[in-house]
């Protein structure tokens, strides 16, 4: 379904229902939105408490980082003004620059006032469903919620984006779905249960 098409059909529902009980919807699909991202973020830091990243920095020379006005509120105080210098003009939305302003040699100059989505990285915001990014500490959090659904979930587990592939494969409409992926979709249910078996696994040791 294109973009033009959801116009339409948000405009023929407009006009079936009336504009307050569309707006009214409209109104709590965005808080509905805002509660499942506030839940997704706070999931993915209890998540990365049990694990270790490797510090390869391919994240901060590689990916677009965005700040949230809680993190403008932070970085202010460290660089002043010079903040909105290391923005993207090309953003429409505040990201930093690529590669990351704030990255010295291998090491984060901000790293304390860090953004929030360099605290939740490999966890990526990516609508409609939570995404874990397979950088080297990404597979390996996938590594581990793959061996602990088997020991305290389903023993037959199977992962789609799996199969024809050694490593996980997308399955996306932009690209063949043979091509290794970049990132595997966690949904919020399945991270619930993901880090009730972290839990587990660390009382019994």
């Amino acid at each position: 379904m294109t973009e033009e098409d959801l116009k339409k059909q948000a405009m023929q529902f407009r006009e079936l229902v009336g504009d307050d009980l569309f707006w009214f919807s409209v109104s709590q699909n965005v808080m509905t939105m805002e509660s499942d991202r506030q839940k997704f973020e706070q999931l993915a830091l209890a998540i990365l408490d049990y694990f270790d990243c490797d510090r390869c920095c391919k994240c901060c020379r590689e990916m677009p980082i965005h700040l949230n006005d809680a993190d403008l509120e932070r970085i202010y105080p460290l660089d002043g003004a010079a903040v909105f210098d290391k923005m993207d003009e090309n953003e429409v939305d505040n990201y930093l620059k690529t590669p990351c302003p704030y990255l010295d040699g291998d090491a984060c100059t901000i790293y304390d006032a860090r953004p929030t989505s360099c605290r939740m990285f490999p966890f990526v915001v990516i609508r409609p469903v939570p995404t874990l990014q397979l950088c080297p500490m990404g597979k390996q959090i996938f590594e581990s919620f793959k061996a602990l659904t088997r020991k305290y979930g389903k023993k037959d587990l199977k992962v789609e984006w799996e199969e024809g592939a050694s490593e996980a494969t997308m399955h996306d409409h932009k690209v063949n779905a043979e091509k290794k992926a970049v990132y595997v979709a966690l949904p919020i249910p399945v991270l619930e249960k993901f880090l009730k078996y972290l839990r587990a696994e660390n009382e019994n040791r």
